[in-house]
């Protein structure tokens, strides 16, 4: 909403002044003016101001009138004005020509005005158009912080400026998730402008406009006041967010930890803060490489199943919490880029348990590089699993057999242990065991008789084979779970 060089060469007091070159710049905007008797130093003048000159000493450059032209004009000026009959008395051909190429509008003063008429004009439309773009901005920058207040959300605040820019207005997050959106028309507009909401040097969304004309002054301006109450309300936001999501974090302690009396009373607080937990539940343990994008990746699963659940993240791992029909979030995770550990179905009272599962489910998931396991699908090694839970020493289970194997292991970096492990995997079925160890089925032959020199028993018999199973079961546990 500036004033333009055409805009001012229509006041009256303007009429005399003539543009004789640079017509193609005639709409740029005057952010000030200035008046230089002698040009020394162009570096002085800045983008937007409107400069009158009497070209003193210029009759002594004739031959740099298109260089200083072209500099003028790299300084991006609104304008330049020269009063003629001073030290010109016409306006030198090279200069009219060098300010046709640059687009820079070059007018012409006749003796007889006043500088004084000039810059008074200019400037009393300049002063009066600020201060109608500072109070409208002013009256923008109120309407939009009341509904910032009133805690309306962004489909108001994007409703506002839309109304007061006359343009369709959308909202998008940094990761361009949209927010909201308002339109005046559903026709799409030929101008297009993005203005990024900035907080702390970081871009936490963006602004996008389509507009029927170019964006004015008052618009850049109501733009600008607009993404600072925007980013007000990302903050308020994200401050709401994240004492929720504290306070759930502080409740899954109390949970887990049972530091709790009543539980009739922890039942209703879990329902007032939107969580059933009289039925059954679920623990989920996950990790990868990223816990904060992993966290995030919960909270829109919980979302997108519709699942009901609490969320905390820890040191390495995100605890979840599932609320009465959890298999959707779980069925979800199994496509996930993360290692997922999900403990059996368990009422209030077990949910210390449960976590405990879930955390050993997530261990052996991690071990066998698998994306998600259960904890009832462990089977057997439960029995191991609780044994160690309650003190047991694992290794007499299995040194008597498998010790040999691990100290041969250790002694020649070799990989018996996991051709065993593999061998039973496959039933001793050699050409499938072979394919998942990526050797040969000779090269497997011979592990295997050193197998069962090492451990002295025939692998193919029966009951020697249920041993050592017994045994593996017991090793994988006990090497499992004391490495986490």
């Amino acid at each position: 909403m500036g004033l333009s060089v055409r805009e001012a060469l229509q006041l009256s007091e303007m009429r005399e002044i003539k543009l004789i070159a640079g017509k193609q710049g005639i709409d740029r905007d005057i952010k000030w003016l200035t008046i230089v008797e002698v040009m020394e130093d162009v570096t002085r003048l800045h983008e937007g101001e409107f400069l009158i000159t009497t070209a003193y000493g210029w009759h002594e450059k004739s031959d740099s009138y298109s260089m200083l032209i072209h500099a003028l004009s790299n300084r991006q000026l609104s304008a330049v004005a020269i009063h003629t009959g001073f030290y010109l008395d016409v306006v030198p051909l090279a200069m009219i020509e060098a300010a046709n190429r640059t687009g820079l509008p070059l007018l012409e003063i006749p003796r007889t005005m006043n500088f004084s008429t000039v810059t008074r004009s200019i400037l009393e439309q300049l002063v009066n158009k600020q201060l109608s773009m500072l109070t409208q901005a002013q009256r923008i920058q109120d309407e939009l912080t009341a509904l910032v207040i009133k805690n309306t959300g962004f489909s108001s605040l994007t409703d506002a400026l839309s109304k007061l820019l006359h343009c369709n207005v959308s909202l998008y997050e940094s990761n361009q998730a949209l927010l909201a959106g308002s339109y005046i028309t559903n026709r799409q507009y030929p101008i297009e402008h993005a203005y990024p909401i900035v907080t702390e040097g970081q871009t936490i969304g963006t602004i996008f406009i389509q507009k029927q004309t170019r964006l004015t002054s008052l618009d850049q301006l109501a733009l600008k006041q607009a993404a600072n109450i925007f980013a007000i309300e990302f903050l308020k936001l994200r401050i709401i967010e994240d004492t929720r999501s504290q306070m759930e974090a502080d409740f899954l302690d109390i949970l887990f930890s049972h530091s709790y009396e009543d539980e009739k009373t922890i039942l209703k607080k879990s329902k007032e803060m939107g969580y059933d937990l009289t039925g059954l539940n679920c623990v989920a343990v996950l990790s990868s490489s990223n816990l904060s994008e992993l966290e995030l990746q919960c909270q829109q699963t919980l979302i997108s199943t519709r699942t009901k659940g609490l969320i905390k993240r820890k040191m390495d791992h995100v605890v979840v919490l599932l609320c009465g029909d959890f298999e959707p979030f779980i069925d979800e995770q199994k496509s996930s880029l993360s290692t997922v550990g999900v403990s059996t179905a368990a009422g209030i009272r077990e949910l210390e348990s449960a976590l405990k599962e879930a955390l050993v489910a997530h261990h052996f998931a991690r071990y066998r590089k698998e994306s998600l396991i259960q904890f009832k699908s462990l089977g057997a090694y439960q029995v191991f699993i609780r044994l160690k839970e309650n003190g047991e020493d694992l290794t007499a289970y299995y040194e008597p057999l498998l010790s040999p194997i691990v100290s041969y292991d250790q002694k020649h970096q070799s990989q018996l242990m996991r051709t065993l492990e593999a061998f039973l995997e496959n039933n001793l079925v050699i050409n499938r065991t072979a394919d998942k160890l990526f050797i040969h089925r000779h090269t497997l032959n011979y592990r295997i008789k050193q197998l069962e020199k090492l451990m002295g028993i025939d692998i193919y018999s029966y009951e020697q084979r249920i041993h050592v199973q017994f045994a593996l079961l017991a090793y994988l546990t006990d090497s499992i779970l004391s490495s986490n």
